[in-house]
């Protein structure tokens, strides 16, 4: 029911219902519904919304597509909640439901009044609404440079206003982790660094004043070239004139550095080294990428004292290609370079991504923070990782990120730090990212790495055997490794007897698994990111037995749109389910790595009926048919793991098969 629904615009846009976050994995999806929220309850035409969507270049199909995210978000939210009308489409959900809405009533209402301590009260209230920066994983640059732009604009001057509300009262202490916060994310923001200056200065820490002056003096001249302007000077001498006008908090000695003071809440007990890296594998071969992110990440650290910025390494790619093992092999080599700490955090346990927060926690206490001075609030949290990493050289990894809303809260604002993250998408919207997709290996690279696991003369002694052991892999490095350790706890094998049994399609992932590593359970990651409308496309399209596919073959297997089945495929390519390649003449075509394509049969003769199965062969073979005869392709239904019952089974239902097609059983 609509009256179950929240709206959240402030942070990454979220929705719950009942309490239950609903999820909107598609960032087209998203950007149509913040489009709305931010004018609810006005209606957008369709044009307005076409222009958020792909600005001045729309495909031809806009309008059908942005009617069919309409009918998507209809369906997550209730048709009462995205309704039509004669100007456009709207959101139809009322003031107490929408973060901004609320933000805006108790905005209003402390711009009016004057007396101080419910001024602050309000302004409190608030901010009370908000989770921070709004939209920060909506990728749309019209709705950013447009009307995002103009809420983030309110929401910064808002914050700032709520500073000074606070601060006429007496409560220094308490704005200072938002305002740390918000000089972190908008480093050149001259107006909050005064707010932050005059805010330490007044808690009684001049010499952390005097401090930020000189930290945003710096950022200003060296990525600007401009010098402070005249409010941020006139802070300046005011902190320089006298001493602190409160004494909530005595002022540190002369001597002492700037910075949390030992024993005081949030600071940490030691300085030392944080050292949480797992051991690196060394069973590994890649020495063409190790070899130039270990060069990006120590030119990084000797360009640190001229850097503005954190530099983050996004590896991104699909399961089992090797992206953890490449993080923390490249942060042992790096080590030297960041002497002040190696962090690693898993992002996911089991099939649940963490909440940053949970993470923040996890980082501050090997930050040496003690676990009773953890803050319990997130923005207080991040702003004090932050500040614990000031003028630090320390390495973050952080491994197996969901999206850029999880990491943006954990990666350092010191340009003094680096984050490696791995993900399986790439996280495209993170600022300041270098994006490195792993593939999979070479056929050099894979032998290389069974002779490093079982010993170049072994590997030597079956040269042929080991191209069939590569090759059955699919050359995917978790599937390299699994081999490589199976035959080393067996050394009375011979690799021919572990190929044999590879050789068989309907046995190959159960060979391909040892201890707690399984390609298999690798897959189901992906798999289980997916929405079930993805998830049966990628189980009914792995029957075509073809080297590729187009759009509209796969849009005839599945019986859908020739555009939602293009969004669905370029879905699963994100998630590396499926790959996409550009075929001169016949544009994109998607196909499936080998092993992929088995873990997709063995899903589908468990989960979808045989209707369902024929019917996607039968739909497929006529849309091929139906080409002429000169632009055939090979097309063949594949048995699955279930026998020859089943493979039986496609054949007969498939009807006669014109010869051209290549149809075998």
């Amino acid at each position: 029911m609509l009256d179950d629904l929240q709206f959240d615009v402030f942070g990454p846009l979220t929705v719950r219902r009942n309490g239950e976050l609903l999820e909107i994995p598609r960032a087209k999806h998203r950007v149509v519904l913040a489009a709305l929220l931010l004018h609810a309850p006005r209606a957008l035409t369709a044009e307005e919304l076409i222009q958020q969507l792909w600005g001045g270049e729309p495909p031809l199909t806009a309008r059908k597509t942005l009617q069919g995210y309409i009918a998507r978000l209809r369906k997550l939210l209730g048709a009462e909640a995205v309704v039509s009308r004669a100007s456009g489409y709207a959101i139809a959900i009322g003031a107490e439901r929408l973060d901004l809405d609320r933000f805006n009533t108790f905005l209003h209402k402390a711009e009016l009044t004057t007396e101080p301590a419910e001024r602050a009260r309000l302004f409190r209230s608030a901010m009370e609404q908000t989770n921070g920066t709004p939209l920060v994983d909506i990728p749309s640059e019209y709705l950013q440079q447009g009307d995002g732009a103009a809420l983030l604009e309110r929401w910064l001057n808002a914050t700032e206003s709520w500073a000074d509300a606070e601060m006429a009262v007496g409560r220094h202490a308490e704005v200072l982790p938002r305002l740390r916060a918000l000089v972190s994310e908008h480093p050149f923001r001259e107006s909050a660094w005064g707010r932050l200056m005059t805010a330490l200065y007044r808690a009684g820490r001049q010499g952390e004043a005097l401090a930020a002056y000189q930290e945003a003096r710096r950022l200003l001249a060296d990525e600007l070239g401009v010098e402070p302007g005249e409010e941020l000077r006139a802070a300046h001498g005011r902190i320089l004139a006298g001493p602190a006008r409160s004494t909530a908090q005595p002022a540190p000695p002369r001597s002492a550095p700037a910075g949390p003071r030992p024993g005081a809440a949030g600071a940490p007990a030691r300085r030392g080294c944080p050292y949480t890296l797992p051991p690196g594998l060394a069973e590994f071969a890649r020495p063409g990428i190790e070899a130039d992110l270990i060069r990006r990440l120590r030119d990084v650290s000797r360009e640190g004292a001229e850097r503005t910025a954190a530099q983050t390494l996004n590896l991104y790619g699909a399961a089992g290609v090797g992206k953890t093992t490449m993080a923390v092999r490249v942060a042992h080599a790096v080590s030297p370079a960041f002497p002040d700490g190696q962090l690693y955090v898993e992002l996911q346990r089991g099939d649940a991504f963490r909440e940053p927060a949970d993470v923040l926690g996890e980082l501050l206490r090997a930050l040496g923070v003690g676990p009773g001075a953890v803050p319990a609030d997130s923005g207080e949290r991040v702003a004090l990782y932050r500040g614990l990493l000031s003028h630090r050289r320390v390495l973050i990894v952080l491994d197996g990120a969901r999206d850029e809303a999880q990491v943006r809260p954990l990666l350092p604002a010191s340009p003094t730090c680096a984050a490696v993250v791995t993900s399986l998408e790439m996280l495209s919207t993170l600022g300041g990212t270098r994006h490195v997709r792993l593939g999979l290996l070479t056929a050099e690279e894979s032998r290389e790495i069974l002779a490093r696991i079982l010993g170049r003369e072994r590997v030597a002694a079956e040269e042929g055997a080991a191209r069939d052991l590569v090759r059955y892999c699919g050359r995917l490095p978790l599937a390299i490794r699994i081999v490589g350790a199976r035959l080393l706890e067996r050394p009375h094998w011979r690799l021919e007897t572990l190929a044999r049994r590879l050789e068989s399609e309907r046995r190959r992932l159960d060979e391909l698994a040892v201890g707690d590593l399984g390609v298999r359970d690798s897959l189901a990651v992906g798999y289980a990111a997916l929405d079930a409308p993805e998830r049966r496309a990628f189980r009914l399209l792995s029957l075509l037995e073809t080297a590729s596919f187009p759009v509209r073959v796969a849009a005839a297997a599945l019986g859908l749109p020739d555009d939602r089945t293009e969004e669905t495929l370029e879905r699963l390519t994100a998630q590396h389910l499926l790959e996409a390649d550009f075929v001169k003449g016949s544009g994109v075509r998607f196909s499936y790595h080998p092993l992929v394509r088995l873990y997709a049969r063995e899903l589908t003769f468990d989960v979808d009926p045989m209707r369902s199965r024929h019917g996607a062969v039968q739909n497929a073979l006529a849309a091929w048919y139906a080409r002429p005869a000169g632009a055939l392709v090979p097309l063949r239904a594949t048995p699955s793991a279930s026998g020859p019952a089943a493979r039986a089974e496609a054949v007969a239902a498939a009807g006669p098969l014109p010869p051209e097609l290549g149809f075998t059983a």
